[in-house]
């Protein structure tokens, strides 16, 4: 959270694997019930609804701003970071982001979609809130991942930012991005997920469940025998070569640029990839890109003030 003036900037990354503020994240998940869960968890009381935030997964669509969900989702994540600072009633400006190669299509339309009901009225984790959303901005997301890198940018640079539904590549000369060589592909980390899934099902006759391949994918370990191991480990090996192809696609020298990489999919690259060690960067924080639109969200806001000075 950063204040500015009476209100707040709270950033939100809405990926279809996890949901990010500045602080924590969680799972893109959601179920709704229409009476009080009886476990305990992440739940958002809204209306007359109560939602589990955090269980199920989201399935990729190319516009999130499509389905509600996303927006519960959003509300989830802006209370979880105003509970951490003592805030549950004032106005906040929300900053999020749209993948860079749909920045410009999508702009608009992500700011009505979180500003069609700025109202928020709820309850999470049985704390009420009553917040207002003054202020919507959309920042590109690979190149607020990087911000902090940013001053070593010089020459020709590429940033991937591997999500759960996408891999989004930018080309950054010189701190400046171009944006007519933004592209967003469908290789997310879901894409090595279905592969192993497939490749077990078509060996062994079994199906393996996410979970398992989940937490191979953030450990490089399982407890599967090694028979299912081999599978795993060439899964990643491959989908790592795509990965690698597209960047080539995209004119990406390993030999004169450097690589940032960001997004949980970096996990797999830095164990299973084959990339030049000395020209590549991965970015371990996964509120790297929530960091970053709050900063470019404060910057908007300062040169706002000064323009009506």
């Amino acid at each position: 959270m950063i204040p500015y003036n009476n209100s707040i900037i709270v950033p939100v990354d809405t990926g279809y694997g996890n949901i990010k503020n500045s602080l924590h994240h969680f799972p893109t998940g959601i179920a709704a019930y229409k009476t009080k869960p009886a476990f305990e968890g992440k739940i958002l009381h809204i209306g007359d609804m109560y939602y589990r935030i955090g269980e199920g997964h989201k399935e990729f669509i190319p516009d999130k701003t499509v389905d509600e969900e996303f927006r519960l989702l959003t509300i989830a994540a802006i209370c979880d970071e105003c509970n951490s600072c003592g805030y549950y009633e004032g106005n906040i400006y929300l900053a999020v982001g749209c993948p860079t190669a749909m920045l410009t299509a999508q702009r608009e339309s992500t700011r009505e979609y979180f500003l069609k009901e700025p109202h928020i009225d709820c309850e999470y984790n049985n704390k009420h809130f009553d917040l207002n959303i003054v202020g919507c901005f959309v920042y590109p997301q690979g190149y607020a991942a990087v911000t902090e890198h940013l001053h070593n940018m010089t020459g020709v640079n590429f940033v991937i930012d591997i999500g759960n539904g996408t891999a989004n590549i930018l080309q950054i000369n010189n701190k400046k991005v171009i944006e007519e060589k933004c592209v967003t592909e469908k290789l997310g980390v879901n894409q090595y997920m279905m592969a192993v899934q497939k490749a077990v099902m078509a060996r062994f006759g079994k199906k393996i469940d996410s979970e398992i391949v989940e937490h191979f994918i953030k450990t490089g370990n399982t407890d599967a025998p090694e028979d299912y191991q081999k599978i795993f480990r060439e899964e990643a090996e491959k989908y790592c070569r795509k990965i690698f192809d597209s960047l080539s696609r995209c004119e990406y020298d390993s030999d004169f640029m450097k690589l940032y990489i960001v997004g949980g999919g970096g996990c797999l690259i830095r164990r299973f990839g084959k990339y030049n060690s000395e020209k590549t960067v991965f970015i371990d924080d996964i509120c790297a890109a929530a960091k970053g639109y709050q900063k470019f969200a404060l910057r908007s806001l300062k040169a706002m003030e000064k323009r009506s000075e």
